[in-house]
């Protein structure tokens, strides 16, 4: 297992328990802060080696259309965690913490099907 690896696990655990926390306190300003710090971990170490930080580097030797997937639903996944804020914001309970849920159920089918992609299915294009 790399180090992305690693931390990407981290960053969700940091949201999984931050959304727990915001089931139950009803979004509150902590929840928010672990949910936060979840997802930039999550962005950090999916951009920083395009950045050229070798550390975090997966040094794929190709892709593939699972890998792909992976990634758009990615940024679908930052871009619903920031409506969801949004809905908080606009103290729209419901729709905030069904959002959240949302977040949850697609982040982990992004996770997955990324290892999916990595692991199982034959990667094309590489160097």
């Amino acid at each position: 297992m790399s180090l992305n690896e690693i931390v990407y696990i981290i960053a969700y655990s940091f949201f999984l328990a931050g959304a727990s926390l915001s089931f139950r306190q009803n979004g509150s300003t902590l929840s928010i802060i672990i949910m936060t710090i979840g997802v930039a971990l999550d962005v950090l170490v999916s951009l920083l080696p395009l950045a050229g930080v070798k550390a975090l580097s997966m040094n794929v030797g190709g892709t593939n259309a699972v890998i792909m997937f992976g990634i758009a639903l990615g940024f679908v996944v930052w871009l619903l965690y920031g409506v969801a804020l949004v809905l908080r914001a606009k103290t729209r309970w419901r729709a905030y913490h069904i959002m959240i849920g949302t977040v949850e159920v697609l982040w982990f089918i992004d996770f997955i099907s990324f290892l999916y992609g990595l692991y199982k299915f034959p990667l094309t294009g590489g160097s």
